[in-house]
């Protein structure tokens, strides 16, 4: 049986995630996909602004140029998709980013998509992710929980309380289903799934979902 191989770069100039986050992928890929998680050399520990985000995108790149040949796809780790346009233009290894996964499994599952992520000043920048991917008339609630990205971890049931919250605020504002927009959150939507009968989309299975039958459909597998 052939191993589909993927790269997941984490745009962030630490390792603390490398480990957990493989094996939130795994959890996710099926049983022939081997995932490796590498981060930048340098850079911020969460992006949250596009400042940030423009610090980071070379480097994405170098990185993504670095490594391509060994793998057969590869999955920007955040829900901003950074470089993902970029590192399509650049490489033929196919470049997938959590946010576009996403949006394209919700809106098979349901009319009305709602996207609840970290931090107040993340909600503007979906926006313009959702207008560049020609989502707007499926988007209807683009929520933040006053979270960053490192301190997801810190209080989980302050994280959840606030999650459920806005969650409730989507679904008021129409959503029939929910997209977790920070692939800090993974591993939350089936926690929070009991709690809401809508479907609660985990951003790193929805990215790893597509990637995998993306190279299924290329046929490009490594021995």
């Amino acid at each position: 049986m052939l191993t589909v191989r993927i790269l997941v770069i984490n745009p962030v100039g630490t390792d603390r995630w490398n480990e957990s986050d493989r094996k939130i992928y795994e959890r996710f890929a099926s049983e022939h996909t081997a995932i490796d998680v590498v981060c930048l050399e340098e850079g911020p520990e969460s992006i949250e602004n596009r400042i940030v985000e423009a610090e980071v995108l070379p480097l994405i790149v170098k990185k993504a140029l670095e490594l391509h040949s060994r793998y057969d796809g590869i999955i920007v780790n955040c829900c901003l998709d950074p470089a993902v346009d970029v590192i399509r233009s650049a490489v033929e290894t196919p470049a997938v980013g959590p946010c576009q996964a996403s949006l394209a499994l919700a809106s098979v599952i349901g009319r009305k998509i709602g996207i609840v992520t970290v931090s107040k000043t993340a909600p503007p920048l979906f926006e313009e992710l959702v207008l560049k991917y020609r989502m707007e008339e499926r988007v209807v609630s683009i929520r933040g929980i006053d979270l960053s990205v490192p301190e997801i971890d810190t209080d989980r049931e302050r994280t959840m309380a606030l999650l459920r919250e806005e969650i409730s605020n989507a679904i008021k504002d129409g959503a029939d289903v929910i997209i977790l927009g920070c692939t800090g959150l993974a591993g939350f939507a089936e926690e929070l799934q009991k709690f809401f009968s809508v479907p609660i989309l985990d951003p790193v299975a929805c990215a790893i979902k597509i990637m995998e039958d993306v190279v299924g459909m290329r046929g490009g597998c490594h021995e």
